[in-house]
């Protein structure tokens, strides 16, 4: 089973949103905390398998979604 807490992957992206200046970002970010709250709150009804796919289809939203919001700022 994966080590990633959604719990902590929440903070992250709340202090990514603290810090950040830029209006665009914050929203992008705050659209995946939400998901990484859901995926917490919903993790012990979960299988260890569903929850292991769960964060890794968030991982990989959070990394594109990060990816393509940087590009549009250079």
């Amino acid at each position: 089973m994966s080590q990633i807490d959604p719990w902590e992957k929440a903070a992250e992206c709340a202090r990514a949103i603290q810090i950040s200046l830029d209006p665009h970002h914050k929203n992008i970010l705050s659209n995946i905390q939400q998901m990484w709250v859901a995926l917490a709150r919903e993790r012990n009804s979960l299988s260890a398998e569903d929850l292991a796919k769960e964060i890794e289809s968030i991982g990989r939203l959070h990394v594109t979604l990060a990816r393509m919001d940087a590009r549009t700022r250079h």
